[in-house]
């Protein structure tokens, strides 16, 4: 007896298109997003007349050039991640933003004539897990400076998480959501775009999609999370508008975390004053010290020389003034132990 006629059209179609799709991105990066020290992939646009696109590894502050594509395979790769996110890349729709099926890394994607050729960012989600003491052994931070966060945190004090790009803010946050508070709690993890799974047992995670339709924006998720019975408020990363609902969710009985790009830890308050301008708000002194008073800590972090990562300084912040600004104060050993002179923090 002859066995069953197997046509294209009774294979399953989500099948056949992630089949396709891990086919297309082993052609373009073989093992590059599997390897444990590969944190970022990018395909840059062909440049200076040459034809071809370039695929490079970012770990650090310095690019490695790994090999040249072609252009029309990239695309193929892009198109069928858009087909597979159920959106469009063409010419007059030339970005996309979407995370890969399965492997969960998040990409995002330009092609003429926002580039001179298709080109992208792929950024692996953050797998496994750390801690504060994690952070400290790698040098990255004293044990004063540990033992400040884990203190702020058991006081339900809400604190900004600053630096500029890939110093760490991520991963500190993820190692602040080690600690009791949040495991024990029902923290309201919000993320846009996703970059790591709360590990928080009893977390109420979202993540925004500014492109479905309608839009699902981080702002409308702090809304709705403030009519959740959640024990904390915790942005991935605050850019926009959505700061000025984080700040009201702070204010009003909910401590949390949040991550800012800022390259001091008064350039962190500046910015979130910033983005709480941009929902419309008139940004006099009377909400500079709204947002003093929802902020209780800065954390800033940088990077040495050689590319390691550091936790530069704590800071309280203390209050507002029209004529100063910001009041921040170092926070050293004095602030919990009664007494002591403050320890040395950098």
């Amino acid at each position: 007896m002859n066995g069953p006629v197997i046509t294209e059209e009774s294979l399953d179609r989500p099948a056949l298109l992630l089949a396709s799709l891990e086919r297309l991105r082993a052609a373009l990066f073989g093992d590059l997003l599997a390897r444990d020290d590969v944190a970022n992939v990018l395909v840059l646009p062909p440049a200076g007349g040459a034809g071809l696109c370039r695929v490079v590894v970012k770990n650090g502050p310095v690019p490695e050039f790994v090999r040249t594509v072609e252009p029309a395979q990239v695309m193929r790769f892009l198109a069928t991640v858009a087909g597979f996110a159920r959106r469009e890349l063409r010419r007059d729709r030339p970005t996309l933003d979407a995370v890969l099926p399965v492997t969960g890394e998040r990409l995002h994607a330009d092609i003429p004539p926002v580039t001179p050729g298709p080109s992208c960012s792929i950024r692996k989600p953050y797998r496994g897990r750390i801690t504060l003491d994690d952070w400290a052994s790698t040098g990255g931070a004293t044990t004063l400076q540990v033992a400040l966060i884990r203190r702020l945190i058991a006081a339900r004090r809400t604190v900004v998480i600053a630096g500029d790009v890939d110093t760490g803010k991520t991963t500190l946050l993820r190692a602040c959501l080690e600690e009791p508070a949040f495991q024990q709690g029902l923290p309201a993890v919000l993320q846009d775009p996703f970059e790591f799974e709360p590990s928080c047992p009893f977390a109420y995670a979202m993540v925004a999609d500014p492109l479905a339709d309608p839009p699902v924006t981080l702002e409308a998720l702090v809304a709705g999370a403030l009519r959740v019975p959640m024990t904390h408020l915790v942005l991935g990363e605050v850019r926009r508008a959505e700061a000025r609902a984080m700040v009201v969710g702070w204010t009003t009985g909910h401590p949390g975390l949040c991550t800012v790009h800022a390259g001091s830890a008064w350039d962190a308050l500046d910015r979130v004053a910033q983005m709480v301008g941009l929902g419309g708000i008139a940004m006099d002194a009377l909400q500079m010290r709204w947002i003093a008073k929802a902020v209780d800590a800065v954390v800033h972090l940088a990077r040495h020389p050689d590319g390691r990562r550091f936790m530069n300084e704590i800071v309280r912040v203390e209050g507002y003034d029209p004529a100063r600004g910001f009041l921040l104060r170092p926070l050293g050993a004095g602030d919990f132990t009664g007494g002591g002179d403050d320890d040395e923090q950098g």
